[in-house]
């Protein structure tokens, strides 16, 4: 009974966390929903700002996100280690409730430019500091669960802008939008314990031993032991600067950023984007004349369905086994979509296979979902130690978002260069790629310890 309790002190304090990223699904599903309301598509009588917006202004729209994230992450590293995880977590959520609010109220494409990239700012720093939080809050036993659980929340939120958005004014939708983090801020202030090993970090020992307390509701001899065995290791840590140039002389270190940044980069060039991009035309091209809100709905529902199994299956399974699936998946799913465009844009008769295009599109997200969409964070998260935490994660967020918003504003010119079947098959190929490096560079994490992983990292070649 009372491991339950500490269960459940836990996953509530990780859901509300995870409210955040539930506002960060909502922000990248935004576009989808309230691009055809802002260029009249939807309604040419009923304009937000008056007139339609430009298919450039499309552009800059949907990619600011992606771009403003590549910048949050550098502040918010020096944040986290100076006012903590916590503190941060609360101060990020403010650039992102504002966006909604400027362009619930906008009346130019510029005001919409700039809060597009406040959100940005916003999210990609959540996406940084958030796994760090979840991460640390975890035991060994469930931090993959927990890591993945990110996963599922932004998916919720993308599954939410989906089905809210086209049936509310842009107005509405943006103000519907502050919901989330209006319930955050309050709750997560209140309930949730700030990070032990930040806490470990500053010595501060009252608090270290109320928030293990609450959140592995152990024994005192037992939390006092962790305590302990928490402080030697920060100890430890601290006759090492953990500057850039420990992360890159560091054999482990080096070793765990190769890992991260390679996982990050195949997760965004795995086609992702580019899939769901086209989801429409796919949709379309099996004539079963599904209205766009519906298959949106339908691929969102999708992604919560298989995030939870993963989320579910990450510790029991481990990292490895849950990504070499994915992108096996993955590059099947893909090969079959380029073969499908191929005979099309060759003009040869596919209605027989007017089934080839949404079979490998579901399979596709179900594929990607099963492990390149959420393992990358978790294992983002759990291989550095406290004192190079921050710098690493800055880095890799980084280079996620500039991939991000490589495959937003390019991935038209490639299509257009190469064709939609040679994309698709360039896409299989990273996939592929990204099999053998899993197979020979990712070690296992799975119930380990920092210590054990940073063993393990070391001793591997």
């Amino acid at each position: 009974m009372k491991q339950n309790s500490s269960n459940s002190f836990l996953y509530l304090s990780a859901t509300i966390a995870n409210l955040l990223a539930f506002t960060c699904g909502v922000a990248y599903g935004w576009s989808s929903p309230a691009i055809p309301k802002l260029n009249g598509s939807t309604d040419p009588n009923d304009l937000h700002l008056g007139s339609p917006i430009t298919p450039s202004d499309e552009s800059w729209i949907v990619s600011l996100v992606s771009i403003g994230a590549i910048f949050g992450p550098i502040f918010a590293g020096k944040l986290a280690d100076k006012l903590g995880r916590k503190k941060t977590l609360i101060i990020l959520a403010c650039p992102i409730l504002v966006a909604f609010l400027v362009m619930a109220f906008a009346k130019s494409v510029l005001e919409f430019y700039v809060a597009r990239f406040l959100m940005g700012l916003g999210v990609g720093s959540v996406f940084m500091i958030l796994p760090m939080y979840l991460i640390e809050i975890a035991e060994d036993h469930n931090r993959g669960r927990l890591g993945c659980l990110m996963a599922v929340f932004i998916n919720l939120g993308t599954l939410f802008a989906y089905s809210a958005g086209p049936y509310l004014t842009v107005q509405s939708f943006c103000l519907v939008c502050t919901v989330p983090l209006i319930i955050f801020l309050p709750l997560f202030f209140i309930w949730n314990p700030e990070s032990p090993q930040y806490l470990a970090a500053r010595n501060n020992q009252e608090q270290l031993k109320t928030c293990l307390s609450k959140l592995r509701n152990k024994p005192v001899g037992e939390i006092e032991k962790i305590m302990f065995g928490m402080s030697q290791m920060i100890q430890e840590l601290n006759q090492n600067n953990g500057g850039i140039k420990e992360l890159f002389s560091t054999r482990s270190l080096r070793k765990g950023l190769t890992i991260t940044v390679g996982l990050i980069l195949f997760q965004q060039f795995s086609g992702i984007n580019a899939v769901l991009s086209y989801m429409q035309t796919i949709f379309s091209a099996t004539q079963s004349g599904l209205p766009p809100e519906i298959s949106t709905v339908i691929v969102g529902t999708i992604q919560v369905l298989v995030t939870i199994v993963t989320s579910a299956l990450v510790d029991r399974l481990g990292r490895k086994v849950l990504l070499l699936m994915s992108v096996s998946g993955s590059a099947v799913s893909l090969i079959a979509l380029g073969v499908y465009f191929f005979l099309f844009d060759n003009h040869f008769n596919v209605d027989a296979l007017s089934w080839l295009p949404v079979l490998s599109l579901i399979m596709f997200i179900i594929s990607f979902n099963s492990g390149l969409a959420s393992v990358p964070w978790a294992v983002m998260a759990e291989v550095f130690p406290p004192n190079v935490k921050s710098l690493a994660l800055t880095l890799t967020t980084v280079v996620c978002f500039i991939g991000a918003s490589i495959i937003t504003l390019y991935f038209p010119s490639m299509a257009l260069f190469f064709g939609m079947a040679t994309s698709f098959w360039i896409f299989a190929a990273v996939c592929i790629c990204g099999g053998i490096f899993v197979f020979f560079r990712l070690i296992e994490t799975k119930g380990k310890s920092l210590q054990e992983i940073q063993e393990l990292l070391g001793n591997s070649t």
